[in-house]
């Protein structure tokens, strides 16, 4: 069987799986991995990788991850070509875009036994040992790979499982009296959203959903293409900011970036200046949800100045503002203020089946919010 069909092979076991049956020596550590998923993905398909190899390639040591061991062999090829394109298929939300390996915590030169282990660069203790413990298991104490593989998918499925119902839960759940909502409510309910912890991706999806729900009804837009939103670790992203409009010929055109309770200073002001120092475009957008967007009022004027500056120079419009001062002038050209909540909703979802930057807990607190109005 090749090393694809040993991954298809462990998951349809793992669907069938009954895990009363299986060893709590296996359990332990791998519930362990996948309660810390959301931090630590790289580590569940590290480990996927090096239990693959094990069944591939028996008398492989799978703590030697890398061909400058000697005896070693290349971890990270195998789960850039294998692994990582089976994630993607199964398990999206806790794929890697492109190699688990590429974390300090697994491309360093440390070899996985749990004497050199210690030196693993994981925060958390308790996820280093258990990652350690798998691989010990299996080459000092002759476990069979396989069962770790399969009991690792059983749990990865059912956490997918219970991700999926959270979603259709929220896509289904209709806002309560929407004909009463009004631009001020809409903008309360995006700032209790903000002030949840791990945040940052939150004002991007806002500000993004405005764009979707407006796209259309400006002439400003007419021929260009709003690009798809990028997961922030993403190897592919543009690299310009965090939302990105290019015109048909595929050049840059408008420009946001996003930042989440850090006030815009000149510095910010000098990375936009050199991140479109070697392109054309029309417009770029620094937000912020920090409150009144500036360290103070000297700032602000110095940022201005700045601004008009580029704009007498190169004819580029930079625009610094606060996210929700941006929103609360948009949201007043949108006809049914539901469009944009269902919108935002969607993109929410729709982020965090394919990253875990969008957490459960963001979509649960998002649905209280709902409730609540």
């Amino acid at each position: 069987m090749n090393e694809r069909g040993v991954l298809q092979n462990a998951y349809i076991k793992a669907s069938k799986l009954n895990a009363d049956n299986i060893p709590n020596i296996i359990k332990k550590d791998i519930d362990i991995l996948i309660s810390n998923i959301e931090s630590n993905k790289s580590l569940v398909s590290a480990l996927t990788t090096s239990l693959l190899k094990k069944i591939t390639a028996p008398k492989q040591d799978i703590r030697l991850h890398r061909t400058d061991f000697t005896n070693g062999y290349s971890a990270r090829v195998l789960d850039t070509h294998i692994t990582s394109p089976f994630f993607k298929d199964n398990f999206p939300k806790y794929a890697n875009k492109e190699s688990a390996f590429l974390t300090l915590a697994t491309r360093e030169e440390i070899k996985w036994t749990k004497k050199d282990g210690k030196n693993l660069k994981i925060r958390n203790a308790k996820l280093k040992e258990a990652f350690l413990n798998i691989l010990d298991q299996i080459e000092t104490f002759k476990q069979a790979s396989e069962k770790y593989l399969v009991y690792l998918f059983f749990a990865l499925i059912k956490l997918s499982k219970t991700n999926e119902d959270l979603f259709q839960k929220t896509a289904k759940q209709k806002t309560e009296n929407a004909s009463n909502l009004n631009i001020n409510i809409i903008l309360s309910m995006l700032a209790k959203h903000f002030q949840i912890k791990k945040s940052s991706r939150l004002p991007v999806i806002a500000i993004y959903s405005i764009y979707e729900v407006l796209f259309d009804k400006f002439d400003r837009y007419k021929s260009k293409k709003l690009v798809p939103l990028q997961v922030h670790t993403s190897s592919d992203k543009h690299g310009f900011g965090d939302i990105e409009i290019y015109t048909k010929d595929g050049k840059p055109f408008e420009i946001v970036e996003i930042k989440h309770n850090i006030p815009i200073d000149e510095y910010l002001i000098f990375d936009v200046i050199k991140k479109i120092s070697k392109i054309e475009v029309d417009r770029y957008y620094i937000l912020t949800t920090f409150q009144n967007s500036f360290k103070n009022a000297t700032e602000e004027n110095k940022i201005s100045n700045i601004i008009l500056k580029i704009k007498k120079e190169r004819g580029i419009d930079i625009i610094a503002n606060g996210i929700l001062t941006t929103l609360k002038y948009y949201l007043r050209f949108i006809d049914n203020y539901d469009d944009f909540l269902k919108c935002y909703t969607a993109n929410l979802i729709k982020d965090a089946k394919v990253s875990t930057e969008i957490k459960d807990f963001h979509i649960e607190k998002w649905n209280k919010i709902r409730d609540n109005y």
